[in-house]
């Protein structure tokens, strides 16, 4: 078969544009995403206190899907983990939100980075800076070092 006869074949010249323009859009530079990837991020820093066993800190986790974002807040004092709405800017990264416990209200305003939640805790102890490390991997609890950011009843 000549040359000719392989352009003539049904496919050929389609795959061959195909080929191209994929070849061309691999040399693109990747376009930045706007808005944060599904899925969970954890932030915390909750510890064992040596003495006696108890829990101080505190952990936040926003889970981020299609349909809607929620985050769990646990917390020492807290009888269990507490699940509530949250507002977050896909843009600034900034998070909000505000739930009940056993002491009153307890509400957040910060923003959410690669390595750690930085904002303001405001509860019934008043306001108190917050910065909790992001967890990538599950481990055991930690001992407390020497001051941890308190806990909330």
């Amino acid at each position: 078969m000549s040359s000719a006869g392989h352009l003539a074949r049904p496919g050929f010249l389609g795959g061959l544009v195909a080929g191209v323009a994929l070849a061309g859009l691999a040399s693109l530079p990747a376009e930045a995403r706007t808005s944060w990837v599904s899925g969970t991020y954890v932030y915390a820093d909750l510890c064992t206190m040596p003495a006696d066993g108890a829990q101080a800190g505190r952990r936040i986790t926003l889970k981020r899907w299609p349909k809607g974002d929620n985050l769990v807040y646990e917390g020492a004092g807290l009888p269990a983990p507490i699940e509530t709405a949250v507002s977050i800017d896909d843009s600034t990264k900034d998070v909000a939100f505000h739930l009940e416990t056993s002491a009153g209200l307890v509400s957040f305003r910060g923003t959410a980075g690669s390595d750690a939640l930085v904002g303001t805790l405001h509860g019934a102890d008043g306001s108190q800076p917050l910065r909790l490390k992001r967890i990538l991997r599950a481990r055991p609890q930690a001992t407390c070092p020497g001051e941890t950011t308190g806990s909330i009843h």
